[in-house]
């Protein structure tokens, strides 16, 4: 099978495991490169790709190229006429995606195995066929594909991790810990501020209104677990999407925040409307509030809509 891989040489604030990467193509000269700086490049990089024959796409970078390339290969102008194995690499800063889906810590280590599945036909036996969060967004005209969407509060404590800690060591998962660990101790505590404010927005979940306008926590993902093994959805249902939201007053003791972090339902949550955790299929939103795709970040804007979706579906290839 042909592997091809795009890289993004500013993954990780420094690119040092992506330049690992490239180091080690020296060694498979068959295979196909393109290099990006900017995602406005990918449609690009992408039909070099596609024209190429890949049918092996090793994705090179973190959850933010990710997203950027399923978008390329499912939109309806995608240059793939079938979509390709897609192999996401841990290069990135914090590598969700990467890591639910089964990709090798060592990166370097994971494209020798996925060069040894190809040559002898043994890729199929590696396959994880997983849902993906299809997210159309107006009037911001955004149809993106990915796996993890956030609003409020999460749109605004990416932007706290930025402005804390530096882009070559903090952002990843050790600045996102710690965000998050201060943002919960904080809630506990009763504490608000503008980050931990709730935001108003209305939801409709595969076409039910939720009466629960206000939420502090409102996320919808594709994957099985977050960073640092979170797991804060344990709603039942056949759908594709794990939503959770939260309303003000839900994360004041020790063990709710405990139940919802590690996927257990928060005791009395059955029968309290400010507890929502669900599978759903659609999920449809109206909110003044910022929002994000795996890091990418839309500012804040009055009755913006979104709609999530899990139509599609991609076979990634783990590396473990």
């Amino acid at each position: 099978m042909r592997i091809g891989i795009l890289s993004n040489l500013q993954a990780g604030g420094d690119g040092v495991l992506v330049a690992r990467v490239l180091d080690r193509l020296a060694k498979y000269p068959d295979i196909v490169h393109v290099e990006t700086e900017h995602s406005r490049v990918a449609p690009d990089a992408m039909r070099e790709l596609a024209e190429a024959g890949v049918e092996i796409l090793v994705v090179n970078g973190g959850d933010g190229t990710l997203q950027r390339s399923l978008t390329e290969v499912l939109c309806a102008t995608s240059p793939f006429t079938r979509p390709p194995l897609i192999a996401p690499l841990r290069t990135g800063r914090t590598c969700m995606s990467a890591l639910d889906i089964g990709s090798a810590r060592d990166p370097v280590g994971a494209l020798d195995r996925l060069v040894s599945l190809a040559a002898s036909g043994r890729a199929e036996s590696a396959v994880v066929d997983r849902a993906v969060l299809h997210l159309a967004l107006e009037p911001d005209g955004i149809d993106h594909y990915g796996t993890f969407f956030g609003a409020g509060v999460i749109h605004r404590a990416i932007l706290l991790a930025h402005r804390l800690f530096p882009k070559e060591k903090g952002q990843g998962v050790l600045g996102s810990g710690l965000v998050t660990a201060g943002l919960i101790t904080r809630a506990l505590f009763g504490k608000t501020d503008h980050i931990l404010d709730p935001d108003l927005v209305d939801v409709a979940l595969d076409g039910e209104q939720l009466a629960e306008r206000q939420f502090q926590l409102l996320i919808a993902t594709t994957l099985r677990r977050l960073f640092l093994r979170m797991r804060p959805f344990w709603g039942t249902g056949p759908g594709g999407l794990h939503f959770t939201a939260l309303a003000p007053g839900t994360l004041r003791h020790p063990l709710t925040v405990a139940h919802i972090l590690t996927g257990r339902s928060p005791q009395r949550a059955d029968a309290d409307p400010r507890y929502v955790s669900r599978n759903v299929e659609e999920i449809r939103l109206r909110m003044d509030c910022g929002a994000t795709l795996d890091g990418e970040l839309f500012d804040p804007m009055p009755g913006r809509t979104a709609r999530l979706r899990s139509d599609r579906r991609v076979r990634f290839l783990s590396t473990r």
